[in-house]
């Protein structure tokens, strides 16, 4: 890969990492008093945001770790009144992980706060660049070894 094309990314990388550290730092804990680890952030956007119903399995491939770490992720969780889980619709053997209404209520006004809070960083882009940065970034961060280009 050229040098040049090697530092664009690492540019594009410290971009975003700025970005996400002030998305972070300015509201370090979201959902008032309540601490949560990095991968209990990461259990929670995935369970607000998937389209599909999220399986412990599922919850552990997106996350990379093993179905025992999602176990004790999960319960983490449950026990802060965040998670709860339910039957399958479809296969009454399988449970389906989701965010309790309180939960799923709270990280709604986070996530709203925070887009408002750091809307003022992306004034100087109109609404096709916006468009086009989302874009973008979901271009770079699918997954390379799938067919979803």
């Amino acid at each position: 890969m050229p040098p040049s094309r090697i530092a664009l990314i690492a540019e594009v990388l410290e971009s975003v990492v700025v970005l996400g550290r002030r998305l972070m730092v300015e509201n370090a804990t979201p959902l008032g008093d309540v601490h949560l680890s990095r991968s209990q952030w990461d259990a929670l956007f995935v369970l607000a945001h998937s389209s599909a119903p999220v399986t412990p399995g599922s919850l552990a491939a997106a996350l990379a770790v093993t179905p025992g770490a999602v176990t004790q992720l999960v319960e983490g969780l449950r026990s802060r009144g965040l998670v709860e889980t339910t039957r399958h619709p479809d296969d009454g053997r399988a449970r389906i992980l989701q965010l309790t209404s309180s939960a799923r209520g709270q990280i709604e006004r986070f996530e709203r706060a925070a887009t408002e809070r750091m809307a003022p960083h992306f004034d100087a882009l109109d609404e096709g660049q916006l468009a086009q940065l989302r874009a973008l970034l979901a271009a770079a961060a699918s997954d390379p070894g799938s067919d979803a280009t």
